[in-house]
């Protein structure tokens, strides 16, 4: 008996062995491919950042021009 359950708890670790096993591969899979590496979003920072800041600039301006103009 105590056989027999030996038996049934290796083939659920194998089983579960298994399945992560295809679960990591899947993971590495999507990894590799799905995703940008640092060097590729370097210019996208680059420009957004830009204009955020040219945003903010504009946005200062105008309440320096507002409170410059009130006087």
């Amino acid at each position: 008996m105590a056989e027999q359950n030996d038996a049934v708890k290796l083939a659920v670790l194998e089983s579960n062995y298994v399945y992560i096993k295809e679960k990591l591969d899947d993971i590495d899979k999507k990894v590799s491919s799905g995703y940008v590496t640092k060097e590729e979003f370097e210019p996208i920072k680059k420009v957004v950042y830009g204009l955020v800041s040219l945003v903010l600039t504009a946005v200062v301006g105008a309440v320096v021009a507002l409170v410059v103009g009130a006087n």
